[in-house]
């Protein structure tokens, strides 16, 4: 089962799984295409983080995931 930790960094989520960048487009995550953003600011920014920067409902995401057929984890930050 693929899994998507929510403190790690979204660079590093992208580089595990190649079909991440487009699921968090879809989601409403779309800074996340900006030229060199996933580089530079994901880096750092987790999905914790960036539900909250983007307002964007977390439990939408876990839901999502899910769905998709990840085990989520360290989501209930």
């Amino acid at each position: 089962m693929k899994t998507i930790d929510f403190d790690q960094p979204v660079r590093n989520l992208a580089h595990q799984n190649p079909e991440f960048v487009d699921q968090m487009v879809e989601l409403g995550f779309t800074k996340i295409t900006v030229p060199g953003m996933l580089d530079s600011v994901g880096r750092f920014v987790t999905l914790n983080k960036g539900c909250r920067i983007m307002g964007i409902p977390k439990d939408k995401v876990v839901a999502y995931f899910k769905d998709a057929g990840y085990e989520v984890i360290n989501d209930d930050k």
